[in-house]
């Protein structure tokens, strides 16, 4: 709508106007004049032409004659154009009845104004539209709808186009009645009479808030995260390159920041994937809340994060960044029942421009130091570095041989034996499993067990080890060596991803191995992780009659609360509280009471690592049951582990 009459535009020429008929006076006028210069006119003239009296009167006769025909010619005339006028007069008010209607009817708003831009009349669908009557509005000047989100160029360049073209249209925010401003799509026309002159504006426009709104929706979108509303994976690398370009000159530094949840698969597990996309906007939220002044913040995939963090003035104010991203992740989500769900994250760390020189190197550096923080652990950070990448790449390649390796036979299991203390004698095994490669030999189970947990190669890795222990511990049974337990290690994954009882009990099927002779060893920090759920499996697992030990005690997080519940009947001692004994006070106070907390709740208690006669007369003298280390022996392939055995029973 306009909002300045200060402007003169050409318009199109106006049509002709058609010929006014006749008023009833000058008709009556027109016959009266005809009517007196007939009769006097004509009689001077027979007076002057005729020779006698009857010529004369013959004459007169024909005048008359001709009179009445020349009045009645006059009045078809006249009632002819009377007709005409009245018949155009009915077409005239009926077009304008149509224009009327169309006007009323039409879905656009219709704004009439008279030269000085005041409100001559306003249609039904503006009063829908601004929400004003036309009697509020008659009189006034568009000014009243004004926005204040256009300048005053706006309004300048806009009626200089009235000027030069007599009309305009465009995108325009006005204000409706109730304070509400919203965008209209407007045409704006200037209308000249037959000099020329602008005599009126004709303004009509539509509200296009909805089709508006569901653009910038649609672009939102396009480089969005739905779920968190954060930027994207696009839009992020976008951002992060905007971001570097402005850096370059001044020599800025930045960092991008991989923030990785851990274990967040087991909250979609275990709660559900409505549950799991709450979390997730929590989390961001979390995470938005401690942002700094343009830092850029954006989801890089399911469990993803990734941040630009700018203005670096030292390496360390990455870390601290880093820090501060995994503090807010930690914070719980409470659900309306009132139950809560904690997550943690791994940082990985990639500095520009001393690390990389681009976007998408910057992302692969963030991206390869994760793996470098999920090596120190839960809620850890590290800075990218290029043996990183290096490392990475061979974990791929390792994962790829292992597959293989799994497939084709090259893994065999060595047995420890579990030596009990009172009497020395053989009562147990530890199954480990080690990689003969064709190539590279015997291959270190501290690389490739990590790479299997990681892939999650551990849950088809750890059935073999299972089917294979108990498939040799009966073997060893039916060629009637003694009675004898075999610990077999369970994987954190195994617990968390795959049926393990199942596994279990399908294993012992097919083995015919009994029951009460197979250890499933879990450490103590893996029942921690997910503390009901891990409850729940050591039962079905206990149901199936197999004992169940907790490794590496002391290591984790557990509490005695916890303990108890657990179905365990072993302890074993980490070999890290055995390792200095008894040159470390500490390490054989904490020793002591594990084994008579173990004790007093029923449990038996294995030492590992035992590799001194005075560690040996150390957990003997404070009541220690049985121990595993290479005092006796290093882990042995089966055939030797037989050899072993038959030593000790003809002893």
């Amino acid at each position: 709508m306009p909002t300045s009459q200060n402007a003169k535009a050409s318009t199109e020429e106006a049509p002709p106007r058609p010929a006014r008929p006749l008023a009833p006076w000058q008709g009556a006028l027109l016959y009266l004049v005809f009517g007196v210069v007939w009769i006097y006119v004509g009689d001077a003239l027979l007076e002057r032409w005729a020779g006698d009296t009857a010529e004369l009167t013959r004459w007169q006769t024909v005048k008359g004659w001709l009179y009445v025909l020349l009045t009645a010619l006059l009045a078809g005339v006249l009632l002819w154009r009377a007709q005409k006028a009245r018949a155009e007069s009915a077409s005239s008010a009926e077009r304008q009845r149509l224009a009327h209607t169309a006007v009323e009817h039409t879905a656009e708003g219709v704004v009439v104004t008279d030269a000085q831009s005041r409100i001559l009349s306003v249609n039904t669908a503006f009063t829908r539209l601004m929400g004003y009557t036309e009697q509020e509005v008659l009189g006034q000047t568009p000014r009243l709808f004004k926005s204040g989100r256009h300048d005053q160029a706006f309004y300048q360049a806009m009626w200089a186009q009235i000027l030069s073209t007599g009309h305009w249209q465009g995108e325009i925010w006005n204000r409706r009645k109730n304070g509400e401003i919203f965008p209209e799509h407007m045409s704006l026309s200037a209308v000249r009479n037959a000099a020329g002159e602008i005599t009126h504006y004709v303004c009509v426009f539509s509200d296009i808030s909805t089709e508006k709104a569901q653009h910038e929706r649609m672009e939102f979108l396009a480089n969005h995260d739905p779920l968190t509303g954060l930027a994207n994976r696009l839009w992020f690398v976008q951002q992060l390159e905007a971001a570097m370009q402005q850096a370059r000159p001044s020599g800025e530094r930045l960092a991008v920041l991989q923030l990785n949840l851990d274990r967040f698969k087991d909250v979609n597990d275990s709660y559900g994937h409505t549950v799991g996309d709450q979390v997730l906007r929590h989390i961001a939220q979390q995470l938005q809340s401690v942002l700094r002044a343009g830092d850029l913040l954006g989801r890089m995939a399911g469990d993803e994060f990734a941040l630009v963090a700018r203005h670096l003035r030292h390496p360390d104010e990455a870390a601290t960044v880093a820090r501060q991203l995994i503090a807010a992740v930690a914070v719980p989500w409470r659900s309306p029942e009132g139950f809560e769900v904690e997550a943690g994250a791994s940082v990985g760390i990639c500095l520009f421009p001393e690390h990389a020189g681009t976007a998408k190197a910057l992302l692969q550096g963030a991206h390869a130091a994760v793996y470098g923080a999920k090596a120190q652990g839960r809620g850890a950070w590290c800075f990218y570095a290029e043996e990183m990448t290096q490392a990475a790449r061979e974990r791929l390649a390792l994962e790829s041989r292992l597959r293989q390796a799994l497939q084709q036979g090259q893994l065999v299991l060595h047995y420890q034996p579990q030596i009990d203390i009172a009497t020395g004698r053989i009562v147990g095994a530890e199954a480990l499993v080690r990689w003969l490669d064709p190539d590279e030999g015997l291959v270190s189970p501290a690389r490739f067990i990590p790479v299997a947990e990681v892939s999650g190669l551990i849950v088809p890795l750890g059935a073999w080890v299972l089917a294979e222990a108990c498939r040799q511990g009966q073997a060893w049974r039916a060629a009637g060596l003694p009675e004898l337990t075999l610990a077999v290690n369970v994987s954190p994954r195994q617990l968390r991803h795959s049926d393990l009882p199942a596994a279990v009990a399908q294993a012992l099927a097919q083995s015919g191995f009994a029951a009460e002779r197979l250890e499933l060893e879990i450490t103590e920090s893996a029942l921690a992780e997910n503390h009901e759920h891990a409850l729940r499996i050591l039962h079905q697992l206990r149901a199936l009659g197999v004992q169940l030990a907790i490794d590496d005690f002391g290591t984790g997080y557990s509490s005695l609360v916890q303990l108890k519940r657990y179905p365990i009947q072993v302890l074993k001692i980490d070999q890290g509280f055995v390792r200095d004994i008894p040159r470390n006070e500490d390490d054989m106070a904490i020793s002591n009471a594990i084994i008579a907390m173990g004790h007093s709740m029923g449990l038996r208690v294995l030492a590992e690592g035992v590799e001194t006669a005075a560690q040996l007369e150390f957990l003997r003298a404070h009541g220690c049951d049985s121990y595993q280390g290479y005092l006796r022996s290093r882990p042995v392939p089966a055939a030797e582990f037989e050899a072993l055995l038959r030593a000790d029973a003809g002893r």
